[in-house]
């Protein structure tokens, strides 16, 4: 059998002691009055009322000793609890307890104002993390997502809360191949429905200590759209500087041939009068050609900033279709209402529709089919065709480049242009049955 030896508490020790050290002399001194010839009943009352007094100042020493305890203890527990509110109430304002209760006021006071500014600073970094435009991915020592920023959400085009605890190379991120700098990297994206697409972006890994475990955090910049607006500011200073010497060439080149044709047109003595009007019709022919070529690639630097209003889908893409009289085009519509420059997104979608039209000039019963929806914060218009497909996916929107025989090359290279000029995109790949082309068209929605 197992015995518990019962320990006594601080207070009752103290209580004890007091109480102890009260009662010893009260003995003494009772022992000297029995031992006395000369005590009497006031002597016996005096000794009885001293040991009221030391009875008594020992429960108020212990009273006072377990509220200080007791009201510490509870201070300490609501700090760690995370409540700061509470502060011990000073019964005086020297000794050892009075300087106890002081230090410990202090004590709650610091915890509350380091707890505003943590908080504070925690809102100020949410904030920060929820706004900016780098998708931002914080993993565990096992490479599994633990944390994503909604500008992560933005670029996999999965919720947060879905790709929390899934594994790095779900996304295409490989652990061992992360660059502790910036690199650039192709990342094979699934943002629209699971429908792949590619992506430029800029990959930075860290690292940091969570509960003494490393985790790593990685930061992705979508800079497909940066490197866009390079390269076309590049094709427009090349253009410029082509026009000008090319148009300073043909200018005197276009002027010599007519007054040589005119010049002709009067003299009707000349043997090789018919050969050399043919030649010199040939070069004023081939210099308008170049000069129109020349104007119509200006169009990628002169486009007007966009003047955007609510459109409605509906309305417009059914109108832009009846144009078209020569091909059967289907519509797939719901109520939508895009936020646009309606003149520059008619131009774009007339281009596409005419693009799938020409795609499909040997097959007399191909189906152009549109259809509109909206994801997240973006529409989405898709024009299907059942034409050829595409050949050469990495030249579609590149200038100059041209797979038609009478084609400048400009075309695409515009309809994105004058989409991005309205806070959207254009993405182009084959149907997935092998047959035509998908065309997508992204803009934001009211």
């Amino acid at each position: 059998m197992t015995y518990q030896i019962r320990r006594t508490s601080l207070e009752s020790k103290v209580f004890i002691l007091t109480l102890t050290a009260g009662l010893v002399p009260s003995c003494w001194l009772t022992l000297i009055l029995y031992r006395s010839e000369h005590a009497n009943i006031f002597d016996l009352l005096l000794l009885l009322f001293v040991v009221v007094i030391v009875f008594v100042l020992a429960l108020y020493l212990r009273r006072r000793l377990v509220y200080q305890l007791a009201t510490s203890t509870n201070i300490l527990e609501a700090l760690t609890s995370g409540d700061y509110s509470m502060r011990v109430r000073e019964l005086t304002h020297s000794g050892v307890f009075s300087e106890f209760n002081r230090v410990l006021n202090l004590l709650a006071e610091m915890m509350a104002q380091q707890n505003i500014v943590s908080r504070e600073k925690h809102i100020l970094l949410h904030k920060v993390i929820s706004q900016i435009d780098v998708a931002i991915i914080a993993a565990d020592e096992h490479h599994n997502i633990t944390l994503v920023n909604p500008a992560a959400q933005r670029l996999f085009g999965y919720p947060c809360f879905d790709m929390e605890g899934w594994p790095l190379k779900k996304l295409g991120i490989i652990p061992s191949t992360l660059p502790s700098s910036g690199k650039v990297l192709e990342f094979e994206l699934k943002p629209f429905e699971k429908k792949q697409s590619k992506k430029r972006v800029l990959l930075h890994k860290d690292e940091y200590f969570e509960n003494g475990l490393k985790q790593q955090l990685i930061f992705i910049t979508d800079i497909q759209n940066l490197l866009r607006e390079e390269e076309r500011l590049a094709w427009q200073k090349l253009l410029r500087v082509l026009s000008h010497e090319i148009n300073n060439s043909l200018a005197p080149i276009t002027s010599i041939s007519d007054t040589l044709l005119r010049q002709m047109s009067r003299d009707t003595d000349c043997k090789h009068d018919g050969d050399l009007k043919d030649g010199l019709g040939v070069i004023k022919e081939r210099a308008d050609s170049l000069n129109v070529f020349i104007n119509s690639y200006q169009q990628l630097s002169r486009i007007p900033a966009a003047e955007k209003q609510q459109i409605d889908l509906a309305i417009l893409v059914p109108s832009i279709a009846s144009l078209f009289k020569d091909v059967k085009i289907q519509l797939i519509s719901e109520l939508l209402v895009v936020y646009a420059d309606q003149i520059q997104l008619e131009q774009v979608l007339v281009n596409l529709i005419k693009n799938a039209q020409e795609s499909m000039c040997n097959k007399e019963q191909g189906i152009i089919s549109i259809s509109w929806r909206r994801v997240d914060d973006k529409a989405i218009i898709e024009i299907s065709d059942q034409g050829c497909g595409i050949s050469n996916m990495d030249n579609l929107f590149v200038p100059f480049y041209t797979t038609k025989a009478k084609g400048s090359g400009i075309g695409l290279v515009l309809c994105r242009q004058l989409l991005m000029n309205n806070g959207g995109d254009l993405n182009i790949r084959n149907n997935s049955n092998g047959t035509g082309a998908l065309v997508s068209v992204l803009l934001p929605v009211v």
